[in-house]
Parts: C-alpha cells; structure tokens; sequence
C-alpha cells in the first residue's frame, strides 16, 4: 500500500493536476479491467459495505463504529471486515487485544473494541472465519470499490469539508472513481463534518449530516504536541483548537504509518524541549501507547448523526425488508 500524506494540490485545478491527468486515465482503465474480469462471490449473511469515493479521511471508521453500535443495541450479531491497512498480514486473521497494528492494522485494533473484527486483505479470504462466528450482518470497511463481492446496502461516506477536491481520479486528484458512478453505487450519503455544505448534497440519494464530537476530556490549561498518521490529518488539528486546545506544533506522518523506534524518540525529545504533552489519534495511540516514554494523551471522538433515527430505520428496512 502507498504511504500516503494528501497534498494540497488535489484541493484545486491546478497545472500539477492537469500534468497528471494522462496517469488518471491509466488509473481509471485499470479500474475499468477490474470490474469486467471480476467473479463476484456472494458472502454468507447480508453485506453493509462503507466507503469512501476519495483518498484519505472521510470519517468511514466512524461510522463503522456507529453502525456496530447500532446492531449491539438491537441485539444483531455482526462482524467487521477491515483491509488491515499498513500490516504485513497474509490471511484472514481474526483479531484481538493480543495483536499489534503490524499485524492486522490500526483499524482493527480500534475496531475490535466494539465488535468481532477479521483483518483480511482479500475479501474471499474471510469466509472461512465468517462460516465459523455465523453472523447476521457483515460491515465491510473500505470496500466500494472492491468488485469481488455483493453488496446488500452500501453507505458512502463523505467528508464535509474537503468534498470532492479538484474532482479529478489519482494521482491528478483524490477520487476513487468518477463521482456519479461513486454516487450510483451508494444506497445512502453520510457528510461527515461540522458544517452542511450543501456542494456535496445529492438529491436522489437519502442523505444525513454527522459531526465529530470529542469524548476525551482534556486539561486545556497545559500545552500540547500532536502528531497523526491518518488520512485527514487537518481535521484532527482543527478538532483540538475547536477544544481550545493549545499546540506548541504538530507532525504529519503518512497514512497507516507503523513508527520507527527513531520517530518516536524524535516524539519524546520534541515533547520534551517544548515542554508539551503529546497527544494523538485513537488509531495512532493503539500503535504507540506502550512505546512512548513521554506522557500521551488520546483524542477519542463520536459521531452523532442528524435525524439518527431516520437513519436507523432506513438501514433496518433495506436489510431486513430487502427482497
């Protein structure tokens, strides 16, 4: 997987995005060849896929916990499958509090907190272990894209305030794949963000706005060093000084980054010299908590969804209901 850190020039239409645009073309023939040769397997129990149409951050792990929230309250067994960003996994893995984010990756140990998670780089890998748990529903993250099985509800997940960036597919632009066909796959569009930007409304679809609230509860009257390697890591900046949280900096590592033993000594001599707690991800503290000789802190969030329960009964219907 690409060590990705998003640059700014997939925001705008600029001549770096239009200088790539030639390889985007490469990139949306590949996908092209993806889908035609692909041999669709049907999974054993009802399919809730989460995606995104962009590279980066857009609050899907969110709102898989929210999902797995959801079916605990309602008494549905579930399992979540994750890709195991950023491990040297081989084979379907079902994870737990034994394992470590090189592993099966930083995702799964975040997710296993909140229900049975398979770490697993290829779909077909997971159905032996799925036979065995026999759950009901099946949350798939991250997989929108991904041809080689169906889906039975598939929730796009969007962030509010970057959007679409310059709207053009990688390397020229963040997008995934073509918008209106993102938009076609998706049964339901979730905005994640603290504002409605009614640019990224689509009308035919159920659409819902979600915001990130923070659930960790921080000493604001001390000084803080954050450091990330998510993919949005601007909204977890702006996150804190929303809290009023005061930085004495900030450091960006690249998306599902495992830490070398000299980055996190970097980490505790600049916490050290700026006289700063340093304070991270929940995705990020599960890979360094028991690392860091310096004090660390944990920015743990929630997402609330307007009109929760409309969201909830739809998804109830269209799994359930479904002929």
């Amino acid at each position: 997987m690409i060590k990705l850190i998003y640059p700014q020039f997939w925001q705008t239409k600029n001549i770096t995005a239009y200088l790539l645009l030639p390889f985007s073309v490469i990139y949306w023939f590949l996908g092209y060849i993806r889908y035609y040769i692909a041999r669709p397997i049907n999974l054993p129990a009802k399919v809730i896929c989460v995606g995104n149409v962009n590279v980066g951050g857009s609050g899907k792990t969110q709102l898989v916990i929210w999902l797995a929230d959801f079916f605990k309250s309602r008494n549905i067994k579930f399992v979540i499958i994750t890709k195991g960003y950023g491990s040297n996994l081989k084979k379907a893995t079902l994870v737990t509090k034994q394992h470590d984010a090189e592993e099966v990756g930083d995702e799964s140990l975040v997710l296993q907190n909140y229900g049975s998670v398979i770490a697993s780089k290829k779909i077909h890998y997971a159905v032996n272990i799925i036979n065995e748990l026999k759950p009901e529903i099946i949350i798939v993250d991250d997989g929108m894209q991904n041809p080689n099985f169906y889906k039975d509800l598939t929730i796009l997940s969007i962030d509010a305030h970057r959007g679409f960036g310059n709207g053009f597919l990688i390397p020229a632009g963040p997008l995934r794949q073509n918008l209106d066909s993102g938009f076609k796959m998706a049964d339901i569009v979730v905005s994640v963000g603290t504002d409605e930007n009614p640019r990224i409304t689509y009308a035919s679809k159920p659409f819902f706005y979600a915001k990130i609230n923070p659930i960790t509860k921080i000493d604001i009257s001390k000084t803080y060093f954050a450091f990330s390697s998510i993919g949005n890591p601007d909204r977890f900046f702006s996150s804190l000084t929303r809290e009023n949280i005061k930085l004495s900096g900030n450091k960006i590592f690249p998306d599902h980054y495992n830490y070398s033993a000299l980055d996190l000594e970097s980490l505790n001599i600049q916490a050290k010299e700026l006289d700063s707690i340093l304070i991270t991800t929940k995705k990020d503290y599960v890979k360094v908590h028991n690392k860091l000789s310096a004090p660390l802190v944990c920015f743990d969030v929630s997402l609330v969804i307007k009109n929760h329960q409309e969201l909830e009964n739809l998804i109830y219907e269209k799994i359930f209901k479904k002929n």
